[in-house]
């Protein structure tokens, strides 16, 4: 081998250092880069010349000499990031392995683990790209079949249901004189989730224990069927009737609400206790129950691990609104880098492998969290210096060579 060899097996090296310097450097560029996911370069030796007319040495083993290296390969690091809490509701990060999946302006399907997301003014749930996030909307939760744009409709509103059931607990003094009037308000909706109250009246009777019963409502062109009525108590203060739980019919609402039927739940339990009793102690209410309420909107939004996207409604009801897909492939370095923190599949990767979250191998979804790059600052200073003392070698290596084709160049003076 001439000097030519060693120069240009040096010069490959240089070349092969400067390329793993690009891949530190791009590493540190991307420090704070959201989902970002550092890569590590690998050399590769080239190929081996034979030395002497046969390539042998007399034991027969090979005579070779090196021409240089090459970067042989440039790994990405799919581990786990750290953590950021957010203040934003549709910022999420993947915990696990998984892809968050788009598609582009273009129309191209694209993969990222950068969830800082967000929902424009059409209610379409995109990246800062403007591209959209995809999963199920809340039509199609149940099914889950192809995925599609994620809408979120911030005029969602949340149906009204009218009141089936009522009760409070009352007691009614036993030591009141004839003719006293103890009045206990309840609040019920109608269909249409308007509300009403119902007052009930209880006027004691000159029997021992009872008292009668009357129902009315705030809505003057309403009738409360079923009343008046008489509740009797024994001597012990115990409801001996009604027997059972009576049901409230309100017809005619001035809405058009349709009319309300609700049971009064008087007794509960194995053995059956009442929630009305006949104690000598003051006539009061203590708490009233009612599982009816009106109509609500958005007021707030959280998505779960499964990447469920529910909405809080200002009438206390929450309603699953869309799911977020999540990709998992066979072969995760098998992705191309697209840039805007965006991945694409190739012939390597393999397709991806559409789904929700915590299901199939895929990670979960944390809500109000960004996924931050996983790049080590330690890690990527002292390759750095390793790939700095390579290239200062490989240049050593140049100049050396340098003069001594110099010395034999000389040799003829």
């Amino acid at each position: 081998m001439s000097l030519y060899g060693a120069f240009y097996s040096s010069l490959s090296g240089l070349s092969a250092n400067a390329s793993s310097l690009s891949v530190i450097g791009n590493n540190l560029a991307n420090l704070n880069t959201i989902g970002f996911k550092g890569s590590t370069g690998t050399f590769q030796d080239l190929f081996n010349a034979q030395m002497g007319a046969m390539g042998t040495q007399g034991n027969g083993n090979p005579l070779q000499i090196g021409l240089g290296t090459r970067l042989g390969a440039v790994s990405q690091n799919f581990g786990q990031g750290s953590y950021q809490s957010t203040s934003n509701p549709t910022d999420m990060a993947i915990s696990g392995s998984g892809f968050f999946t788009l598609t582009t302006k273009s129309g191209a399907r694209a993969y990222t683990r950068a969830g800082n997301f967000t929902v424009d003014k059409s209610g379409m749930l995109v990246d800062p790209n403007g591209s959209n996030v995809m999963g199920w909307n809340r039509a199609n939760l149940a099914s889950k079949g192809a995925v599609e744009a994620i809408y979120i409709n911030p005029g969602t509103t949340s149906d009204p249901r009218a009141t089936t059931s009522v009760s409070s607990s009352t007691n009614l003094n036993a030591d009141a004189a004839t003719g006293t009037v103890f009045t206990s308000p309840l609040q019920v909706f109608d269909s249409l989730g308007a509300s009403h109250s119902l007052l009930f009246t209880y006027s004691k009777a000159a029997t021992a224990g009872q008292w009668n019963l009357t129902v009315t409502t705030d809505d003057n062109a309403a009738t409360v069927a079923g009343f008046p009525a008489t509740v009797q108590f024994n001597g012990s203060g115990i409801l001996t009737s009604p027997a059972a739980d009576p049901t409230i019919t309100v017809t005619g609402w001035s809405n058009g609400a349709a009319n309300l039927s609700t049971n009064w739940d008087i007794w509960s339990g194995s053995p059956a206790v009442s929630s009305l009793t006949g104690y000598a102690s003051a006539s009061s209410t203590g708490s009233t129950t009612q599982d009816g309420y009106g109509a609500g909107s958005i007021q707030s939004v959280v998505v779960d691990s499964d990447g469920i996207i529910t909405g809080n409604f200002t009438n206390g009801q929450t309603i699953p609104l869309a799911q977020v897909a999540l990709a998992s492939f066979s072969n995760q370095n098998g992705l191309s880098k697209q840039g805007d923190n965006n991945w694409q599949e190739t012939l390597a990767s393999g397709a991806g492998n559409i789904g929700a979250a915590s299901t199939g191998g895929r990670g979960a979804i944390l809500g109000a969290q960004l996924e931050l790059s996983n790049v080590d600052v330690a890690e990527e200073f002292t390759k750095l210096i390793v790939a700095q003392r390579g290239y200062q070698a490989n240049s050593k290596v140049v100049t050396t060579s340098d003069d001594m084709m110099q010395v034999t160049l000389n040799l003829k003076q």
